[in-house]
């Protein structure tokens, strides 16, 4: 197979399987937003937004530091390493847990705070998932398998269930199932119940020890991402709060897609050593800069329309909501490329963790002002002003260590080149 192939094919396993999860749950929200109404809307999207934030906590990082680390590890070490990380992600999630429910429960609408509550235990056991190290394996069948074909099943019978009952809860409890069940079945066929049960416990402290540069990276940049829906429904009226989990689900859209493309290109870009280093990261910023345009003009054109014919005009976007969130998806894609996968390759993961927050020092303050004032539209856009400081900061420091490493082989080759005597 050519390198071309090779390239083409990673984009697709990787990329195109895991957007039939992004496909599978407007199965269900076109049903949600028209049977349940707007409230229950709101809560189930506060209960996501919650939840999804505390799940970054959960995965201690893993989701950026684990696909090279698993790409380089022997395979007879990769076992041990998914349970290390599994044991010390379950010491994280019980309080995470009940900390994502609690806040969900108090800032969504009163009727419908135990599916809010729900919702976010379920979104919070994604940081238990075993992604990270399928996508360090090249695997992408084993996604799939184990991560998507649970939740499509749960969410196909939860859509079934609200059509014919009207009882919401089902789909967060159908989602706490399939999660369970995910992580339990891969992680008995990859190490065995022997080696699951198994602590090292000096390992786990220094999973938690290594790992905190990258927890606070990713906790910093779910600050203004995951919670921004939690953000604007506590300071907008419930009416533009609604509309912005509008806009917020063709989001996700863009920001999963964006995230399936950097999980193809994570672990390939490190994986042949420096020698193809740098043509791989000229490759990952084509197709990702690619990606993020190809939201912007999306939203831009047809995005209001979108959301009113999936979810109906009482919760649907305007046009100022529709270009923020456009902007903010162009954001992620550059940041995904120039950060998670330029950055982390070249070891500068402090580097990285700085430019998020400083992205969340400026977007966390602009959304919560910003949707207070303008509601819907003043939220994208907080969130779009936050993708863009990161990505600038990072665009910064690529090109700092890219001047310093070019001295430095200038520096050697002149080193080298001198005479050492007469």
């Amino acid at each position: 197979m050519t390198a071309r192939g090779g390239f083409a094919k990673r984009i697709l396993g990787f990329a195109g399987l895991p957007f039939l999860s992004l496909i599978t749950p407007f199965l269900f929200l076109p049903i949600l937003a028209r049977v349940a109404g707007a409230d229950a809307w709101l809560a189930i999207a506060v209960g996501q937004s919650s939840g999804g934030f505390f799940a970054l906590i959960v995965a201690l990082g893993f989701n950026t530091v684990g696909p090279p680390l698993i790409a380089l590890a022997k395979p007879i070490l990769r076992p041990r390493l998914l349970v290390t990380s599994l044991h010390a992600r379950v010491l994280v999630w019980l309080p995470s847990a009940v900390l994502a429910a609690v806040i969900a429960a108090v800032v969504s609408p009163d009727d419908y705070w135990v599916d809010a509550a729900v919702m976010a235990i379920a979104m919070s056991l994604t940081g238990l998932s075993s992604a990270w190290f399928m996508i360090g394996l090249g695997r992408a069948s084993l996604i799939a398998i184990y991560e998507i074909s649970p939740r499509i099943v749960a969410t196909v019978i939860a859509a079934i269930v609200v059509l014919n009952a009207g009882d919401v809860l089902w789909y967060p409890l159908l989602l706490v199932v399939a999660s369970v069940l995910s992580v339990m079945l891969f992680a008995t066929r990859t190490a065995g119940v022997r080696e699951l049960m198994r602590r090292d416990v000096p390992a786990i402290r220094a999973v938690f020890r290594s790992n905190r540069s990258a927890v606070t990276t990713e906790v910093a940049g779910g600050a203004y991402n995951s919670l921004a829906v939690t953000f604007v429904g506590a300071t907008a009226a419930s009416a533009q709060a609604a509309a912005y989990v509008s806009g917020d689900k063709l989001y996700r859209i863009g920001q999963y897609s964006v995230s399936a493309l950097g999980n193809a290109l994570q672990g390939w870009v490190v994986e042949a050593g420096d020698v193809e280093f740098g043509r791989r990261i000229r490759r990952s910023f084509f197709v990702h800069a690619c990606l993020g345009v190809a939201g912007l003009v999306t939203f831009a054109l047809v995005g209001p329309w979108l959301s009113e014919l999936l979810f109906g005009a009482e919760v649907a976007i305007d046009e100022a909501t529709a270009l923020g969130l456009g902007v903010a998806t162009l954001g992620i894609a550059l940041g995904t490329t120039l950060g998670r996968i330029t950055l982390v390759g070249m070891g500068a993961r402090r580097e990285f963790m700085l430019s998020v927050l400083l992205a969340a020092a400026v977007g966390v303050p602009a959304i919560l002002t910003l949707s207070g004032t303008y509601g819907a539209a003043g939220g994208a856009w907080g969130l779009a002003i936050g993708e863009t400081v990161s990505v600038c900061a990072q665009g910064v420091f690529v090109w700092r260590l890219r001047v310093k490493a070019g001295a430095f082989i200038v520096a050697a080759k002149s080193a080298n080149d001198t005479p050492s005597g007469p």
